[in-house]
């Protein structure tokens, strides 16, 4: 197999949209950095996301996968504008959400939405389903008729109905309540939703039908999603292309099946080698990657390739320098040592 190297460091990350104009998300060299506070000073900073790029098709989902810590939640918040990103450029529909202001970032913020992870805490306790469901419908004005017809509506897309307009959250289930948040994402009839690990504290037959509302409702509303996760069995079944993330940085972009048939990067093989199979005599032949220590500190994370310290395969220039992105084969790029030509 040929290998190209990329000409810069994050060109190849832009990959998988074969027209630019088809992405409703561009994200290039983004980077967020947390001070952490001394008594007296400013001990250091985390490089919570450092130097990302990736696209996000119209109608289309990009799964950003890694471990806790590897920045995918910050990311996801950062493409929102719910903080403020250091550097780097969000581009929504053409438009650098940086630069946005008033009322063009009021329009922004209809057009996207989140699910957040815990359906316990992004509910407010004191409000009904219906006061829930029709805050931001107010807040932004949307004239969508008979209000509260729109909304019935829109709990009957999620599996709920009329009578769940007057209770409260804590009269429902942990799946119940992540239904609920679903429905009021859509309220706003909005492009792009982040979800942001919206199965990961739910039963696993709940995750099963969260997952499969979540394409239907993709499906009949032409949605596009960022779905934010640490689980890639859930990846396998909602997403289309998928970014790997390790401690800030992206180390694999390619179609979903491309990362589960053939992934190159030695941290993706260990995520793919770490899924539990149910068949044991597949399970005795796999091959497993097994991984020394624990991740690096954010705070003082190690030369060169991020993954070095951990990864079985690394090589002296692991040690010492950043790997460039390489351009494996069509929509499938890399940042490991492993596939250049040196």
């Amino acid at each position: 197999m040929k290998l190209k190297i990329t000409t810069t460091h994050h060109a190849g990350l832009l990959q998988g949209v074969s027209d630019m104009d088809e992405a409703i998300l561009v994200v290039r060299n983004l980077r967020k950095y947390f001070p952490v506070k001394g008594i007296f000073f400013t001990k250091g900073y985390i490089r919570a996301v450092d130097k990302i790029s990736f696209t996000v098709p119209k109608g289309s989902t990009l799964a950003l996968v890694g471990e806790s810590g590897s920045g995918k939640s910050t990311v996801g918040r950062l493409v929102l504008r719910l903080i403020e990103p250091d550097d780097g450029e969000i581009l929504f529909d053409g438009v650098d959400v940086r630069k946005l202001k008033n009322g063009k970032l009021l329009e922004f913020r209809r057009r996207t939405s989140i699910v957040f992870q815990d359906p316990y805490s992004s509910l407010n306790p004191r409000m009904t389903i219906y006061d829930i469901m029709k805050e931001p419908i107010e807040t932004h004005g949307i004239d969508v008729g008979d209000e509260e017809e729109y909304i019935v509506k829109l709990l009957e897309r999620v599996g709920l109905g009329r009578e769940h307009l007057h209770r409260f959250p804590h009269e429902f289930s942990g799946g119940q309540r992540q239904r609920i948040a679903i429905a009021r994402a859509l309220a706003l009839k909005p492009d792009l939703i982040v979800l942001d690990e919206p199965t990961s504290s739910l039963d696993v037959s709940v995750q099963a039908q969260i997952l499969n509302i979540l394409r239907e409702l993709q499906e009949y509303y032409k949605l596009t999603y960022l779905f934010i996760t640490h689980d890639l069995g859930v990846v396998r079944y909602i997403a289309s292309r998928v970014a790997v993330m390790y401690l800030g940085k992206i180390v694999e972009i390619s179609d979903t099946e491309s990362i589960f048939n053939s992934s190159y990067h030695p941290y993706t093989k260990m995520l793919l080698s770490s899924i539990p199979v149910p068949d044991p005599k597949i399970a005795r032949v796999r091959e497993k990657i097994k991984l020394v220590g624990e991740p690096p500190s954010p705070l003082n994370p190690p030369p060169g390739c991020r993954f070095h310290p951990r990864c079985p395969y690394a090589i002296d220039v692991c040690r010492k320098e950043e790997p460039p992105i390489i351009d494996i084969e069509k929509n499938h790029v890399v940042s490991c040592w492993l596939y250049t030509k040196r």
